[in-house]
């Protein structure tokens, strides 16, 4: 189980993340959505200790994610929005890397490597740079090395977005295995429909904090409209604040 508790984060007066805390049980396929600077990649960085809390923690079966515990790293696979860093690497090279980083043996990486670049229908890309793939294969790429591992939980940051929709429709299979064999999925996404389709449970944030989380079975009608009805009643009073605030100031 992962406990995000109480979890606070800003960059300078900023504040990205507000007492943030949810729980991520065994099977669980969330949704995180929200508009723009909601705080979505900021918690996700958070979880997996990219970025250090300002308070509050990240639980992974009760141990914290922060500072380098390789134990708890491996638990979470991270797909990032971008495979910058790794450009120098093929997806072969880099998913090697990653094999040897996390301990698995030769013939198991070379299993699961093989079977995911034929899902994912890579196997003729494999050995290209990452910098001359396409932002589809890239997607593929992080997506391949996030899950490489099996780890726990995998944290999805945008993993179907400049994706073709057959690829995505493979990456969809290898999820609903995976969480068939027990793991958990947090996924970022502006594609409700998608949200709604394939998650369990949706967490909506905006300006950094939780406004709703529920299952998605609950709604009464679609995430879109609870989306767009949720945010824009908190901007509309939030708006309303900002104008009884000049009110009084010119009172």
């Amino acid at each position: 189980m992962i406990e995000v508790k109480n979890l606070s984060h800003s960059y300078g007066k900023f504040k990205a993340l507000d007492n943030v805390s949810f729980v991520v049980e065994k099977g669980d396929f969330i949704g995180l959505i929200g508009p723009n600077g909601a705080g979505k990649t900021t918690l996700m960085n958070t979880m997996v200790g990219i970025l250090a809390a300002d308070s509050g923690e990240v639980l992974v079966d009760g141990a914290g994610v922060e500072g380098f515990q390789a134990d708890v790293r491996r638990k979470i696979g991270y797909m990032p929005s971008e495979l910058a860093t790794y450009e120098m690497f093929s997806p072969e090279e880099l998913l090697k890397f990653l094999a040897a980083m996390y301990g698995i043996d030769d013939t198991t990486s070379a299993n699961r490597m093989s079977n995911l670049f034929e899902k994912l229908e890579m196997t003729e890309w494999k050995k290209k740079s990452i910098k001359k793939l396409s932002t589809g294969m890239k997607k593929k790429t992080a997506f391949a090395a996030a899950i490489l591992h099996q780890p726990d939980l995998l944290v999805l940051d945008e993993p179907f977005e400049s994706v073709d929709p057959i690829s995505q429709h493979k990456m969809k299979e290898i999820l609903q295995t995976y969480l068939e064999q027990g793991g958990s999925v947090i996924m970022s996404s502006h594609v409700l429909d998608t949200v709604q389709n394939i998650c369990n449970k949706f967490i909506l944030m905006n300006k950094g904090e939780i406004i709703r989380q529920s299952s998605i079975n609950t709604l009464d009608g679609s995430l879109e409209d609870e989306f767009f009805e949720l945010v824009n009643s908190l901007n509309i009073a939030h708006e309303e604040e900002i104008t009884e605030d000049e009110d009084e100031a010119e009172d």
